[in-house]
């Protein structure tokens, strides 16, 4: 780039963004089966390491599989060598140290990075909660005495205070941002013949469509780019793709005039033209995603092929028992909310996950009445092992559709979702 910042269109939330001085990439994943074993890349580039070349630094928005992809990043550096992780600087940071752990150069931007005319800022989004994990990249590149400007939301989800930091930097020439969700709902918290599904389903994508405008409307970006949570459900959970209720970037374009969707792998725009190459104006062919979901439908979850490393033989009650103490010293949740976890086959259990309540977990009885509020969750057995010895995690089981939820009454609760990623001993 001579002058101004040029974005380039990898795949999902992974973009390259360049300007005279340096090249950053943004988020790369590309490794199959990631939350557990349920996600697939879609769609997918023969060689992404060859279509993404060379960068200076990879920046990581936040710790969820489809954002930090260790497998990748280890193959990439094969490839070009290694280069510094930039991420944010927070108090607890749980990213910074497992990339240190896996063996990478981890830069945690405490101040603002000048490379000689251009600057890189990284936003933590902090709500006060333990549970904050994403960030906010800003680019800058000055020339002569215009600043060109790039902003990166990834999965931010944007408040006052968020658009207020933001805002504070200036006018936005491309701003990234998610326009759809990801993640467990409605799929998982309905039966799939329940007329409740796709109503769900539809009004997902709207929250998100006008989430999307509401963030739009305040930045007043000059050209918005919709991506990330781009993926398909392999395996058993195949079946449940078509009720995700997650839009196609191309619907965008009916409510935003300033978007404009990039192609995967080819798509780019720089700040000097705003003259996108490669746009994408038609929606993906269903006959490509029938085809990907045939060659992901016989895929294994992890915990399925690791029956010899779950020892079967540890009392629930017991693990259940310490994993509550725990979480209830780490929750956020002060009011009454209630968990019952169902295996199929065997006995019920239950637990309070209100932080001031005494109860221990208990086994409920054939014909109890269950107690409101409260969710129900269907999960394997060994992967409910797995969760509370810490195997898995409570987030990506969560988002990677990896357990079936009842809600009674149907009233999303984040204290006590919160509440399951500290269950674990």
């Amino acid at each position: 780039m001579s002058d101004g910042i040029k974005v380039r269109m990898i795949y999902s939330a992974c973009v390259m963004i360049e300007t005279a001085n340096c090249s950053i990439l943004c988020d790369p994943w590309f490794t199959d089966g990631i939350y557990d074993g349920s996600w697939y890349l879609f769609p997918v580039a023969e060689n992404p390491i060859e279509v993404i070349g060379d960068c200076d630094f990879i920046f990581i928005s936040h710790i969820h599989p489809d954002h930090y992809d260790p497998i990748f990043i280890k193959s990439y550096f094969e490839r070009y060598g290694s280069k510094p992780l930039l991420v944010a600087n927070r108090q607890s940071n749980s990213l910074a140290k497992k990339a240190i752990i896996d063996g990478f150069e981890v830069r945690v931007l405490e101040d603002d990075l000048q490379i000689s005319t251009t600057l890189i800022s990284v936003i933590p989004h902090e709500t006060g909660s333990q549970s904050d994990i994403d960030s906010v990249l800003i680019v800058e590149h000055i020339d002569d005495e215009h600043v060109s400007r790039v902003v990166n939301i990834n999965d931010c989800i944007v408040d006052q205070q968020l658009l207020d930091q933001i805002s504070m930097y200036g006018p936005i020439d491309i701003l990234l941002l998610g326009f759809t969700g990801a993640g467990p709902y409605p799929q998982t918290y309905f039966g799939l013949d329940d007329p409740r599904l796709l109503i769900a389903g539809e009004k997902k994508k709207a929250d998100f469509f006008q989430r999307y405008l509401n963030t739009t409307t305040v930045l007043q970006s000059r050209v918005n780019i919709p991506f990330a949570g781009q993926y398909v459900l392999g395996g058993k959970l195949t079946k449940l793709n078509q009720f995700r209720g997650v839009a196609d970037a191309i619907e965008v374009l009916l409510i935003d005039p300033n978007a404009i969707v990039l192609d995967d792998y080819l798509g780019s725009i720089d700040t000097k033209t705003m003259v996108a190459n490669h746009p994408r104006t038609k929606p993906y062919s269903p006959l490509s995603v029938e085809n990907r979901l045939k060659e992901i439908a016989s895929k294994s979850m992890v915990y399925e092929s690791l029956i010899n490393e779950i020892d079967a033989n540890i009392s629930i009650e017991e693990a259940l028992e310490k994993s509550l103490m725990r979480a209830r010293n780490r929750s956020e949740c002060r009011t009454d909310y209630f968990f019952v976890f169902n295996f199929g086959m065997g006995p019920r259990w239950i637990i309070n996950a209100n932080s001031n309540s005494l109860d221990g977990p208990r086994i409920v009885e054939e014909f109890e009445t269950l107690t409101e509020p409260r969710s129900e969750i269907s999960i394997d057995e060994r992967y409910f092992r797995g969760l509370l010895s810490r195997r898995f995690h409570w987030n990506n089981a969560e988002v990677g559709s990896q357990y079936f939820t009842k809600r009674t009454p149907d009233v999303f609760d984040r204290q006590a979702m919160n509440f399951l990623n500290f269950l674990h001993v």
